[in-house]
């Protein structure tokens, strides 16, 4: 089957499940791509990535995107919704506007749904994982594929409201190159995330497994996951 990732942010999806994606026919819909209203002139993570302008930074970042989706031979898609630091008032966007927009996107007859799960707690992969698995449940979808979020399983571990083991792939040598060429892709916010070249060197075991859930989607609603 197909597969439909829903990535947070534009690197998340492609970052996280490279080897599952990768010649899948895969759409990948971001949702927190809108770019930063004007008088955002510059964000807090832009910030600390190096950029000197948001507006221009994420118009970066959607190109570095789209190098990717070829990469993997995937569709991107993204949504106008936008990223915690572009927010001005601080408030949240509504959770059940966005899951019908993701709903949209999903055919259970045809496509697997991803999902992150939101390992790290960052409010907007909790804000998509949440409007993800209300949209699966919308779109009848009696199963999904949670994946884990990377790089912050690094350093995070595995969530504990996850009682199952992983699903997880051993990336062959093969697919090791194609994620060193996806997270060189991204190269504004490689140096953030830790996986520049010598980071990448020092601890090569970064570029090693790739791991996912199958779960029911109301069933992790139920849970009240955190």
């Amino acid at each position: 089957m197909r597969i439909v990732a829903i990535s947070t942010h534009l690197d998340d999806a492609a970052l996280s499940a490279s080897a599952s994606l990768a010649g899948r026919d895969a759409t990948v819909l971001t949702v927190f791509a809108g770019l930063p209203p004007p008088e955002i002139e510059l964000a807090s993570w832009d910030r600390h990535t190096g950029a000197t302008n948001s507006a221009d930074r994420q118009i970066e970042r959607l190109t570095e995107d789209a190098q990717v989706m070829r990469l993997l031979s995937a569709q991107g898609r993204y949504l106008d919704e936008l990223d915690s630091q572009y927010r001005p008032s601080g408030q949240p966007p509504d959770v059940g506007r966005i899951a019908e927009s993701i709903a949209g996107y999903f055919d259970g007859d045809s496509a697997q749904a991803w999902i992150p799960a939101a390992i790290g707690g960052h409010p907007d992969h909790v804000l998509a994982r949440d409007a993800a698995l209300r949209a699966a449940v919308i779109a009848g979808l009696p199963e999904i594929v949670l994946y884990a979020d990377y790089p912050y399983v690094l350093n995070f571990g595995l969530p504990s409201w996850l009682t199952s083991r992983p699903a997880e792939v051993r990336l062959t040598a093969e697919q090791r190159e194609t994620k060193t060429s996806i997270i060189c892709a991204y190269r504004s916010q490689r140096l953030a995330l830790a996986l520049s070249e010598a980071d990448l060197a020092a601890n090569p075991a970064k570029l090693n497994t790739e791991l996912f859930w199958r779960v029911d989607p109301q069933a992790c609603i139920r849970q009240g996951i955190r």
